[in-house]
């Protein structure tokens, strides 16, 4: 659906995005994800030709977004509905008139049917001749969403379409968003910097830092086996155990966390101590995680019990040598 390869974009000498490789496939929601300034939102213009590029190429459903202008540019546009942070509504408008507003532009005749369907879609229906001004800002939202709809189209961009939002407003946004994908089998790139987001909705995901790649892949993939980057982004905090190695264990659903920790104890006949655990959503699946302490003498035992189980695993402090082991 979209390839992006070898991206480069500057203003003028400064280089906000350096080659920057990703594809998105028909029907997944995809993040572009990092802290402020890492050229999230660049990178997402570029994709539908609202900001030129200097370098590489972006194919979107096949065709070459640099090499598109006029109306050929606008139709490509039609095709890529796009959601923003701050709405961007008429605020003198009702909602009825915003949402149609892509229909009249496009001369698209009697926008009503259409209108009222998304309105319906988007849990608004009773609201259609209310002024925009006077919703929330989840009901703009969705407003905003229903308008990114009107045409029908086969993409949608969010540039951090919820993180002007509570948080359960956020996840009533987000849920209106997977039942979009599910249902229209829309393909979806979600710009963003909150945690919430990546681990609710996105398949796959490509972390920025300072307009660089520092991260691609499955979503569950780069959590389980997060590399410092990845670290930095999810910034986990834990009340570590002075002194030992405090030891990150990952868990995915089909491996029970009780089962390791009571056969690693027995196989290895030692003692540790248990540091803290939670567990987290990750699209429809819960992942367990675990962190324990082990004494300097036993660390090697763990370490190789570790890597011969091929169990996911990160050290929290102490020498780099520690990563994970890939689970088959």
């Amino acid at each position: 659906m979209i390839e992006v390869s070898g991206l480069c974009k500057s203003y003028g000498a400064h280089e906000v995005l350096h080659n920057i490789e990703m594809c998105v496939h028909e029907g997944e929601i995809f993040g572009i994800v990092g802290h402020s300034g890492a050229g999230k939102s660049t990178l997402l213009r570029c994709l539908n030709g609202l900001e030129p590029y200097q370098k590489g190429s972006v194919k979107v459903m096949g065709v070459e977004v640099a090499g598109l202008e006029g109306r050929r540019l606008r139709e490509l546009q039609s095709k890529m509905g796009m959601i923003f942070q701050n709405f961007n509504l008429m605020a003198r408008k009702n909602v009825f008139d915003n949402v149609s507003f892509p229909l009249s532009i496009w001369h698209k005749g009697n926008p009503r049917e259409r209108v009222m369907e998304l309105l319906e879609l988007v849990g608004l229906a009773d609201r259609a001749r209310q002024r925009v001004q006077s919703l929330s800002g989840g009901q703009k939202q969705r407003v905003g969403i229903a308008r990114a709809l009107a045409l029908n189209p086969q993409v949608l961009l969010c540039d951090e379409a919820t993180s002007a939002l509570d948080p359960k407003t956020t996840a009533s946004i987000l849920d209106l968003l997977e039942d979009i994908n599910k249902r229209l089998h829309l393909t979806i790139v979600m710009v963003t910097h909150q945690m919430e987001v990546v681990k609710r909705l996105c398949h796959s995901l490509l972390l920025l830092d300072n307009g660089r790649t520092v991260g691609l892949g499955r979503t569950e993939e780069l959590f389980l086996a997060p590399g410092k980057d990845m670290q930095a982004f999810a910034d986990n905090e834990y009340t570590l155990i002075p002194g030992g190695t405090n030891i990150r264990l990952m868990f995915p659903r089909e491996i029970s966390q009780q089962a390791v920790i009571t056969h690693m104890a027995r196989t290895l006949n030692l003692d540790f101590s248990i540091v803290g655990g939670k567990l987290e959503r990750y699209l429809d699946d819960v992942f367990g995680f675990l962190i324990i302490n082990v004494s300097d003498r036993n660390r090697e035992a763990v370490l190789r019990y570790l890597k011969e189980n091929r169990l996911y695993w990160e050290i929290l402090d102490g020498p780099e040598e520690a990563g994970e082991a890939a689970h088959d």
